[in-house]
């Protein structure tokens, strides 16, 4: 393998963060053209069809973390023996998921529309789950073992610039086509063809740069080790699916599209994050395993900061502007009021807790520290479950966004204590203080926003000058906080950028 090492993180950051960019894009564009050209009912169907499908992702028990932490010593030592029997092993289990996931797609076809209230007909709905599936089970058979290998490698840059294509190539046709067939199982059944170009793609790089054995053993305590990140799994399910199931099986497939357009903005913000996380997270990996705990604890520093940075400034502007833009957003839709200020707060609160917690989540992978992980994931998963049921019959969206923060709030904090404790023995108050920072400043930043700009947003043009406003006021203080407190950081960050 031929490897080049220049600045290689900063490629991966500037890539994904291409690639969230153009997610959030495709995210807002495909839902506005299916409410405008269908309804929030079906809006809200297949939003739903994709979550439900998306349970097939338990089965995997937490492997693709698993995976990862595996493969960072063989990479980092050009094993490329050990690297071959864990992505034939990897490949063998995530086809064998597969073929699981036909039979379960086919049984979710049948029993959705018998027990879902919905105006749609039996076929409507059975076709469109068999057609939402066709991705998923592309991804499963073909994809994410050698997606998992070139992430390692800190090959991010290739993943993300793969889907980024597809991506716009995909948007590009839905919008012409939905002009000319306005079907929506046309529709999806095109997209579900566009990613198929994704495994190929895959394929012919990692033939040309990798020397893989396909006759290499399959290595069986990988996937005894999978059980160890399923906690993992499941809770991270949890997260991004529980609300609309519990949405969909307590209310109506109408509110289930008013949280989706309110995620919209939710999960296009926390996929900025995610996606800068992943791509340091590799070079943490590699220090991690050369044992090099003086670099790890430097790198660990920036990583969080850099993260708390971007995150709280995203969120905070994010939070001033949510429910403006969905009503902008859902202008012309009347079939449902979209208009829910104290929702929309809510999950930016929750989703932000969500990836203030990303470096410590991800350091712990890295450590492969799944087993101690248990315990705290599978507890996170049952406090968002029972309170967002409890709530749900009387507080609807808002009840199920509070489930969410609470489990959240729960981990966060166990994660930030485990850090201490058993891998980089980091003091507490390293992450207290960013805390309190970053959270005066936002305050401040909002109480000025709310105060000297009240301007009612009627256009698009008033929504983009207002968020210019914002977020020059909100980054004005933060860099000033910064210079304050926080000065080595912010060099840190500026030689990373400029670096060659």
């Amino acid at each position: 393998m031929k490897r080049k090492n220049k600045n290689i993180p900063l490629r991966n950051v500037v890539s994904s963060v291409l690639l969230q960019l153009v997610t959030i894009i495709s995210g807002f564009i495909i839902p506005k053209i299916i409410l405008s050209v269908f309804s929030s009912e079906v809006n809200g169907l297949v939003s739903s069809l994709n979550q439900f499908l998306n349970y097939i992702s338990l089965l995997e028990g937490g492997l693709a973390g698993v995976v990862m932490a595996r493969l960072y010593q063989p990479l980092a030592q050009n094993d490329h023996n050990k690297m071959s029997s864990i992505v034939k092993t990897t490949k063998n289990f995530y086809h064998r998921i597969s073929i699981i996931f036909i039979i379960y797609t086919i049984f979710l076809s049948i029993i959705y529309p018998l027990v879902v209230k919905t105006s749609f007909s039996f076929s409507y709905v059975f076709t469109l789950s068999i057609i939402l599936s066709i991705t998923l089970f592309v991804q499963y058979n073909f994809s994410l073992a050698l997606r998992l290998l070139l992430q390692a490698d800190k090959k991010v840059y290739i993943v993300s610039f793969t889907q980024t294509v597809l991506t716009i190539c995909n948007i590009i046709l839905f919008y012409i086509l939905s002009k000319f067939f306005p079907n929506i199982h046309f529709l999806k059944l095109v997209s579900a063809i566009i990613f198929l170009l994704q495994p190929i793609i895959y394929n012919i790089y990692i033939n040309k740069h990798y020397k893989l054995d396909k006759e290499a053993k399959e290595d069986d305590s990988l996937t005894k080790s999978r059980w160890d990140g399923l906690a993992i799994n499941v809770a991270a399910f949890i997260h991004n699916s529980t609300d609309i199931a519990i949405l969909t099986i307590f209310t109506n497939l109408k509110i289930v599209s008013v949280y989706s357009i309110y995620s919209l903005v939710t999960m296009g913000l926390k996929k900025v994050i995610t996606s800068i996380s992943a791509g340091i997270n590799p070079s943490i990996g590699h220090l991690y395993a050369k044992g090099d705990k003086k670099a790890l604890n430097e790198k660990f520093e920036l990583y969080e900061f850099i993260i708390f940075f971007i995150t709280f400034f995203i969120f905070t502007v994010g939070g001033l502007l949510i429910t403006d833009f969905v009503l902008l957003y859902t202008r012309n839709i009347t079939d449902i009021n979209y208009n829910e200020p104290i929702f929309g707060i809510l999950i930016i609160l929750a989703e932000m807790i969500f990836c203030l917690r990303e470096p410590y989540v991800s350091i712990a992978y890295t450590a492969n520290k799944f087993k101690d992980m248990k315990k705290a994931a599978y507890l996170e998963a049952i406090i968002n479950i029972i309170v967002s049921i409890i709530l749900v019959r009387n507080f609807g969206l808002i009840g199920v966004a509070v489930g969410t923060i609470l489990s959240l709030l729960y981990r966060t904090l166990y994660h930030v204590v485990y850090l201490k404790d058993h891998i980089l023995n980091r003091n507490i108050l390293e992450f207290v203080k960013k805390i309190l920072l970053f959270a005066t400043l936002s305050m401040i930043g909002i109480i000025i926003c709310n105060r000297c700009f009240t301007n009612t947003i009627n256009t698009a043009r008033d929504f983009i000058k207002s968020g210019m406003i914002y977020s020059t006021i909100i980054i004005t203080l933060y860099l000033i906080g910064c210079m304050i407190f926080y000065r080595k950081d912010l060099e840190d960050c500026k030689k990373m950028i400029i670096k060659k």
